[in-house]
C-alpha cells in the first residue's frame, strides 16, 4: 500500500513539474519571439527607424501584452464552452470577428471622417491596418487546422484577429506614424501566432502521466486538452 501511494505522489509531482516547466517555457519563448520581432522591424530599410535595442525591449514588452490577451482568450473560451451550446459559441465567434473586421476596415474611417471632415487619415491607412492582420489570421488558422483538425480553424481566426486588435487598440488610437502602428501590430501578431501554434504541443505530455491517470492515458489526456482549447 505504501509503495503504491508513494509512486502516486511521485507521478503527481512529476506531472506538476512538467506543467510548470511548460508554463515557464511558454512565457520565456514568447518574450523571445516578441524581442526578436521587435529587433527585426528596426533593421535598416524596414518599418521603424529607432535603435535596435529600443525595438528589442519594446518587442519583449509587447509580448507580455500578448500573453495577457492569450490568458484572457483561454478564460473566455473555457467559460463560453461551459455555459453555451457549442454551435452558439461558434456563431458568436464568427459574428464578433466579422464585427471587428467591419470596424477596422470601414467603421473607424467613417467615424473619423464624421468627426473631422477636413483633416483625417486616408481610407488606405484604415484599410491596411484592418486587412493585413485578418490575412495573417487566416493563414495561421489554415496551418493550425493542419495541426489540430478542422475544429480549430474558427477559434484560431477569432483569437488571432479579435484579440490582436484588442491588444493593439491603444496604439491604433494614438497619434503616431502608421509605420510604428503597423510595426507594433506585427510584433503582437507574431507573438499570438506563436502562442496559438505552440500551446497545443505543450499540452501534450511526452512522458509523465497526469495525476491519477494511467501511463498509457497521458497522451489521450493531452490531446483532449488541446481539443478543448481549439474548438
Amino acid at each position: 500500500m505504501f509503495t503504491l501511494v508513494y509512486h502516486g505522489v511521485g507521478h503527481d509531482r512529476e506531472w506538476i513539474r512538467m506543467r510548470l516547466h511548460a508554463f515557464i517555457f511558454l512565457l520565456a519563448s514568447t518574450v523571445a519571439v516578441g524581442a526578436a520581432t521587435g529587433w527585426l522591424i528596426t533593421l535598416p530599410g524596414t518599418w521603424i527607424r529607432v535603435p535596435w535595442y529600443v525595438g528589442l525591449v519594446a518587442g519583449a514588452f509587447l509580448a507580455t501584452t500578448s500573453l495577457m490577451g492569450f490568458w484572457a482568450f483561454l478564460t473566455l473560451n473555457f467559460v463560453a464552452r461551459s455555459t453555451l451550446p457549442r454551435r452558439v459559441w461558434r456563431w458568436l465567434q464568427a459574428a464578433i470577428t466579422l464585427l471587428v473586421l467591419y470596424d477596422m476596415l470601414y467603421g473607424r474611417y467613417q467615424l473619423a471622417a464624421a468627426r473631422n471632415p477636413a483633416h483625417h487619415p486616408s481610407y488606405a491607412t484604415y484599410f491596411v491596418q484592418g486587412a493585413w492582420p485578418f490575412v495573417a489570421a487566416l493563414l495561421a488558422a489554415w496551418w493550425k487546422r493542419r495541426l489540430s483538425g478542422p475544429g480549430s480553424y474558427l477559434p484560431t481566426v477569432f483569437f488571432l484577429y479579435v484579440f490582436t486588435v484588442l491588444d493593439w487598440l491603444l496604439v491604433i488610437k494614438a497619434n503616431i506614424p502608421p509605420g510604428i502602428v503597423n510595426g507594433t501590430g506585427l510584433v503582437m501578431m507574431a507573438c499570438n501566432v506563436y502562442l496559438i501554434l505552440i500551446y497545443g504541443r505543450l499540452l501534450t505530455p511526452s512522458s509523465a502521466p497526469a495525476p491519477g491517470a494511467e501511463p498509457g492515458g497521458a497522451r489521450a489526456a493531452g490531446q483532449g486538452g488541446q481539443a478543448t482549447m481549439a474548438h
